[in-house]
């Protein structure tokens, strides 16, 4: 065991050989600290506000928005996870169009483009001289086609930079679980990718691994992997596992509301980093590993820390529901709106934004998707083109000579406002040159001085008192907060902890597009319903549809309550200037008898219990997304609901619907049976309708009815048949199937 004395001279030792290690970056801050034994908390508080990131980190968070391309043999086999056993001959794109990739790809405002050069199933996408499973072993262009470089030169030419991912996990490989001769073969295909592709500026990993043909795990060499990145592209960031970049921990594309970039005790061998001679000493103290936390880097989680690595987080998740293209899922790519706010929740939370666009059998990015990027790129154009703090006259409480408030609105890529040292609290109060309207607050740290901010809030004057609009926590690189729509003249920016003093390098007040407000909003109805639509924009004209198509200028404007007789979705848009807004909203209206409750004879799955049992009788339609809400999902059980409505009504038809989605185990009715009752006792069959199962990609919502003459009954019951297992085609035969329903209506 080390004396109290060895263990003082230990990191004595390791401290001195830290400024040595570090004496060759120059001046640049350090990407890391060691913590010493018996630092206070203050003085570990204090070191972690310093640690800022390298210079290839710093690049790399400027990138903001990033694009993945899932493309592979995957495509063509229409499936998630590879086996490594696909012939190369179905690998066939019939029109590949890297262009068209970096043309959408650039026009949705993303600066990065990260192709799946090999996924698990081993198939390369260039014509790697270590395997012939690869390109050129496909019929696509005879054998001498070369998709990695082809994507390669495409962003060359239009300014987007070009990263890869190169699974670890390889099934098709023969050495894999020989670790010495896999870790190999490995590194030589990243040495081709590295050396053959031009600039490359970030190499992507994740930690997928199982057992090789040996039977034996194979064990990942990650330093000599990290030791090739560096040498053939010393400016790329490596992320997943890797020292760089961190996973933030969900593919749903959401952030932490508090996000650290600095993390304690990310290195796991302080004594390596110390004797290490290389130039960038935390990689060889690296251990990869999954944070998913949704604290990592508080004074509390710090305070015991041996040592600090500025470690920051991309957050990553899918246009679709699957990483690889499925033509079963053309319909479900998401919304503009539910991009944005995914955009909101991780590049506004001190991430950047990964987002996947697969590419279809043809090798282009379909229509569907492009569609859903454009709409999100307009609702952010329209929002973030003018800053409404521009012109305003800032007064702060503190500030640090050569460092004066006025540089959060000058847009100066170096220059920033601080306090003197030591100031841990501060007001920033703006004087706008005029009245003006916004919702949206943009906050952005100088991170190459460190993440310091721990806690502000944002204040409007509202005539004789301060009026708080919005609250955060950390604000590092960029931080958006969203707030109901204010009007004035004056606002403040307090920041109420620090970790050292503050800074700040931009600071913006914007006001998102005119959204258009529908009461109700949505829901059932049984003879008439007037519904009526408002904006929050004064100024702005209202056009509305009632087909389910998307309103434009030539669509009907409102100047009056809509009577809606009959079922229908609404549709609305506000003008903005010379065009409509990016914004949409819609609402949907059921006609029918109105339930007073509902009774299901087996509960629904806690994973999906929609909004409760008024689920099924409020009149809300779901849509083809399994996760909206608006479905009741039962794994394996048979549906069986008994509806009240309160008093004897005539019935002329039943209407139930549900969601067929065969890739996520969803499956229609075999059967549904419907009943009516006066006493809820006795019941008496009016209908049914069978449902032959057929293997199918189709995404469908589908209504089965019961049509009934001049019958008056209180309750009506509803029993649906569910398959039960997946069959042996399905992928999960033997697995318990799903029911997905979404509404019962009686008319």
């Amino acid at each position: 065991m080390m004396t109290s004395s060895c263990r003082t001279t230990f990191w004595l030792t390791v401290v001195a050989l830290m400024l040595s290690v570090s004496s060759g970056l120059g001046r640049q801050k350090n990407n890391f600290a060691i913590i010493k034994p018996g630092e206070s908390l203050q003085d570990i508080v204090h070191r972690a506000a310093s640690v800022a990131p390298s210079p290839r980190q710093l690049n790399w968070q400027q990138q903001e928005f990033i694009a993945f391309a899932h493309f592979g043999m995957n495509t063509f086999m229409d499936q998630e996870w590879g086996k490594g056993t696909e012939s190369p001959s179905v690998f066939n794109p019939t029109d590949f169009d890297a262009r068209q990739w970096v043309r959408v790809i650039k026009n949705a405002g993303m600066r990065l483009l990260i192709i799946t050069a090999k996924h698990h199933d081993g198939f390369c996408l260039w014509p790697s001289k270590y395997t012939e499973h690869s390109v050129k072993s496909s019929p696509w262009k005879e054998g001498k086609g070369d998709v990695v470089g082809v994507v390669a030169q495409a962003c060359r030419e239009a300014g987007l930079k070009f990263g890869v991912y190169l699974s670890p996990w390889d099934r098709h490989e023969p050495t894999f679980g020989d670790s010495p001769a896999y870790n190999e073969h490995f590194r030589n295909q990243l040495r081709e990718l590295l050396t053959n592709y031009g600039e490359i500026s970030e190499v992507w990993f994740d930690g997928a691994n199982d057992e090789g043909p040996n039977g034996k795990k194979q064990v990942y060499d990650w330093p000599s992997y990290y030791k090739v990145i560096r040498d053939l592209a010393p400016q790329a960031v490596i992320a997943i596992m890797g020292p760089d970049v961190r996973w933030v921990g969900t593919e749903s594309g959401y952030g932490r509301e508090t996000e650290w970039s600095v993390l304690p005790n990310i290195t796991q061998n302080l004594a390596a980093i110390a004797a290490s001679s290389q130039q960038f000493p935390v990689d060889g103290a690296f251990a990869p590993g999954d944070l998913m936390d949704d604290d990592l880097g508080s004074r509390e989680k710090i305070k015991n820390a041996s040592a600090l690595v500025w470690y920051p987080a991309e957050t990553d998740v899918s246009i679709r529901p699957g990483w690889f293209y499925h033509s079963s899922q053309d319909n479900l790519a998401k919304s503009p709106a539910k991009l944005v706010d995914i955009y909101y929740s991780s590049v506004g939370r001190n991430s950047v934004l990964l987002l996947n666009l697969p590419p279809d059998k043809r090798g282009q990015i379909t229509d569907h998707d492009i569609k859903s990027l454009v709409g999100m790129r307009k609702i952010l154009d329209q929002t973030f083109t003018t800053n409404l703090a521009s012109g305003a006259t800032i007064i702060a409480s503190n500030e640090k000579p050569g460092h004066n408030a006025s540089a959060v609105i000058e847009q100066h890529p170096t220059s920033y406002w601080t306090t003197d040292d030591d100031i841990e609290s501060a007001t920033l109060e703006f004087q706008l040159p005029r009245q003006r309207t916004f919702d949206r607050l943009m906050l952005q740290e100088n991170i190459s001085a460190g993440q310091r901010i721990e806690a502000f809030r944002l204040e409007a004057w509202a005539g004789n008192t301060w009026k708080t609009l919005a609250r955060g926590t950390t604000v590092g690189y960029k931080r958006l907060l969203r707030f109901p729509a204010v009007t004035s003249q004056k606002v403040r920016l307090l920041i109420d902890s620090s970790r050292t003093s503050p800074t700040l390098s931009n600071v913006g007040l914007y006001k998102s597009p005119p959204t258009v407000t529908i009461e109700p909003n949505g829901g059932s109805f049984e003879s008439s319903l007037r519904v009526r639509l408002s904006s929050d924009s004064k100024k702005s004209a209202i056009f509305y549809t009632l087909d389910g198509s998307e309103p434009t200028f030539k669509s009907k404007r409102y100047t009056r309550p809509i009577n809606v007789t009959g079922s229908t979705q609404v549709k609305g848009v506000a003008s903005l200037g010379g065009e409509v807004a990016a914004e949409l909203s819609e609402a949907r209206f059921t006609k029918c008898l109105k339930a007073q409750s509902v009774i299901f004879e087996k509960p629904y799955s806690a994973k999906y219990p929609g909004r409760g049992d008024i689920t099924i009788i409020d009149g809300r339609r779901g849509s083809l997304d399994f996760q909206d809400k608006e479905w009741l999902g039962f794994n394996g059980d048979d549906i069986v609901a008994s509806l009240d409505l309160g008093e004897s009504k005539s019935i002329h038809k039943i209407t139930i619907g549900f969601l067929q989605q065969q890739g996520s185990w969803i499956f229609l009715p075999s059967e549904v049976k419907f009943f009516m009752s006066e006493d809820g006792i006795s019941w008496k069959m009016t209908g049914n309708q069978s449902n032959t199962l057929k293997q199918t990609e189709s995404v469908v919502v589908k209504d089965f009815s019961c049509v009934i003459k001049n019958v008056s009954a209180r309750f009506v019951k509803v029993a649906s048949k569910n398959v039960g297992t997946c069959p042996a085609w399905h992928s999960g035969a033997g697995d318990k199937t799903w029911l997905f329903v979404d509404e019962v209506i009686v008319e």
